[in-house]
This record gives structure tokens, sequence and C-alpha cells, in this order.
């Protein structure tokens, strides 16, 4: 799986924050949003969470989605991420 930070914009408060996405091996787009992770003040800290997020699913963590199941590969969605 590949993770990558983007810039996001939040509504509530009217200010750009950054975020993490996720592709799923097999994906074409990076459409899994980790919960949590979504409202980072500055790239540096968005940065350094998505090497952490990125050591997690390289050791064998996963995504865990809804339990009403996924809403599909290249759809997109909230997901947590479960340690091995």
């Amino acid at each position: 799986m590949k993770v990558r930070t983007q810039k996001n914009f939040n509504r509530r408060t009217c200010e750009i924050v950054f975020g993490i996405s996720i592709m799923p091996d097999g994906g074409r787009r990076f459409c899994k949003y980790p919960i949590g992770h979504q409202e980072y003040r500055d790239y540096s800290q968005a940065y350094q969470a998505m090497k952490d997020v990125q050591k997690i699913l390289d050791d064998g963590g996963r995504l865990v989605y809804s339990p009403k199941g996924s809403a599909g590969i290249n759809k997109n969605e909230y997901v947590k991420i479960e340690l091995a």
C-alpha cells in the first residue's frame, strides 16, 4: 500500500489542514482516509504521521473497513488502521 499526504480544507474552521490518504494494493486511487489522521496543522506533522502509518502497514498492519462492508477498492471511505 502507498501512503501520501494531502492538503485539505476544514469547512468548520475555514482553514487549510493536512491529512493522509492510502492507495490499497490493486487500487488506482488514493481513496482510503485513516480516521484521526486528517486534521494536522502543518505539513511536517502530516509527513511524520505518513511515515509512521507506512511503517505500520509495512510491518503487517491492515486497514479495517466499515462493518457494513467496504465501499470498494477505488471508492472514497474512512478506515481504521489495525496493528499486526
